[in-house]
């Protein structure tokens, strides 16, 4: 038993429809108005004070401005009652404004039926509260003043003052109405923005992945040119420079793989890798082969694609200086230019490079431009210059990051 009652007090505890601030907390929900139940009575209580106030000054100046008029405790006491009436009734009040509200956007007729509504509302909650008041002071007011109250005369005060309990109830509900509709948009605004973030958080994810996925099918890519390389130094019984190659294509794996969960690296890392890819290809060409480089030290800070470079220097070597017996030049160059950078690949080969070949590396470039497409979209540019006569420059030029 004891089990029990524990348990169905935790129920009442912890369920908010039954608790004292449930009633307040689900009448404004729909509204999206955020207000605890001591905030929404305590700004009720502002409101009908108000009007109160107003009501008070306006018969003590009719009492102060009329000769011989005397000021009844009754008017008093129904002033208060009438008071607490209208505070009470203010949670039903704001259940009508959701359920009929009045909105300028609505037609004419809706908004006709809806303000039809609220006159036939004001007329029921006046009628009761002038029931209450004349059941409680009826008999107090008759001997006070000296006269019988009849039900001519409170029909009488019903006609005169419905009006401006109309008024009040209205400018209530038009209020609360327009409160709404701003907390509404506002929550809409929120709303936009929450989404608006996680789709580009999501397109940010979608990026780095497809970045990731395009990484890893150059390293498989690169590996396989490399081993190929290889193989043609063992039939050609160069065994030594075979194993050289092994062995240095063994650290540039090491250093791909010590960064594999990086999508970008800072340009010196990046020239890192290319140089150790050029040291396998130096083994290759021996003394055939020269490699500049003129980095601007600015410059070797920016982030850039990881293996950005490597297509395009594999680019200059297999289509641009691999015919060439001696005085082969691979020069690579990088600058800062106000918020972009830019990146040279230049080799004085027979000036036969393409910008999408059709072999050899055409999967390393067309990879290359899919890359700079994800991660920069329309800020990124690759170009081919190839003036007459051979040699080939290709700029990447990338945003400053």
């Amino acid at each position: 038993m004891f089990i029990r009652q524990h348990m169905l007090l935790n129920y009442l505890q912890n369920n908010q429809f039954l608790r004292p601030t449930g009633l307040i907390n689900r009448l404004l929900q729909p509204s999206g108005i955020s207000l605890s139940t001591n905030q929404f009575w305590w700004y009720a209580f502002l409101y009908w004070s108000f009007f109160s106030v107003m009501w008070s000054f306006q018969a003590m100046l009719a009492w102060l401005l009329t000769p011989n008029a005397r000021l009844y405790v009754t008017e008093l006491i129904y002033w208060m009652i009438e008071f607490l009436f209208w505070w009470a009734v203010t949670p039903l009040i704001i259940y009508c404004a959701q359920l009929f509200p009045v909105l300028i956007n609505q037609k004419s007729v809706q908004l006709f039926r809806q303000i039809c509504m609220h006159v036939v509302i004001v007329a029921v909650l006046y009628m009761i509260e002038l029931a209450i008041e004349y059941s409680i002071l009826g008999r107090a007011m008759a001997y006070e003043k000296g006269e019988i109250i009849t039900i001519r005369r409170i029909a009488l005060v019903f006609a005169f003052s419905y009006g401006t309990a109309f008024s009040q109830y209205m400018l209530l509900v038009v209020c609360f109405n327009i409160f709404m509709h701003m907390y509404r948009f506002q929550a809409l605004q929120q709303q936009h923005l929450r989404m608006e973030l996680t789709n580009e958080q999501l397109k940010s994810q979608l990026a780095g992945a497809q970045l990731q996925s395009l990484k890893m099918q150059l390293n498989p890519h690169f590996l396989f040119n490399t081993l190929h390389t290889v193989v043609s130094l063992i039939i050609q019984h160069q065994n030594k420079k075979a194993a050289h190659m092994v062995t240095s294509l063994s650290d540039l794996l090491r250093g791909v793989l010590a960064r594999r969960q990086a999508n970008f690296l800072e340009l010196r890392e990046e020239l890192q890798l290319t140089r150790q890819y050029l040291a396998i290809q130096q083994i290759r060409f021996e003394d055939k082969l020269r490699i500049e480089y003129a980095i601007e030290p600015e410059a070797e800070q920016c982030l850039v694609p990881q293996l950005i470079l490597q297509p395009l220097v594999e680019n200059a070597v297999t289509h641009g200086i691999a015919d060439l017996t001696e005085g082969a030049l691979i020069r690579i160059a990088a600058r800062r230019s106000d918020s972009n950078i830019r990146i040279e690949v230049f080799d004085n080969g027979t000036g036969q490079n393409q910008l999408q070949p059709t072999s050899g590396t055409g999967l390393g470039l067309s990879n290359t431009l899919l890359r700079l497409q994800q991660a920069y979209g329309e800020n990124a540019s690759l170009l081919f210059e190839q003036p007459p006569g051979g040699t080939t420059t290709v700029s990447l030029l990338i945003p400053y990051l």
